[in-house]
């Protein structure tokens, strides 16, 4: 059983929600992207709060704010890696309440299984002028 699959999320499929034990295949996925966007340009990298206390929140409404007009108005894309060993987020095993480029990244450290909480840094896919 798949549970998402979509251009903001990417594609999810987890093992605990398949029949009978059964695990999930190892999937490949790509993206196209509509022909007037296929430019995108990358901001800096931002990184505005830090894991303690509640998670690390890099919202892109907060990002605007501390940094006018440094952050498109509509951005396409996101990418998140840790501070110290810029490990793309996706890759280190944390779980992540909010990923998208319209809202930005929230990873909470009461969703994590372990407690070494992370620091991440964001940059976002803006539409190349």
């Amino acid at each position: 059983m798949i549970i998402g699959i979509d251009t903001t999320s990417g594609f999810i499929c987890r093992n605990q929600d398949q029949p009978k034990n059964k695990r999930c295949n190892d999937y490949r996925v790509r993206f196209s992207c509509y022909p007037p966007f296929c430019g995108v340009c990358w901001t800096k990298c931002y990184d505005c709060d830090d894991p303690i206390g509640i998670g690390d929140w890099e919202l892109l409404s907060n990002l605007r704010t501390e940094n006018p007009g440094k952050i498109c108005d509509h951005s396409l894309n996101i990418q998140a890696v840790t501070i110290d060993t810029l490990t793309p987020a996706i890759s280190t095993g944390q779980t992540f309440f909010i990923y998208n480029p319209t809202d930005g990244f929230v990873c909470r450290n009461k969703d994590q299984k372990s407690g070494a909480y992370r620091d991440y840094k964001v940059r976002f896919g803006c539409p190349c002028n």
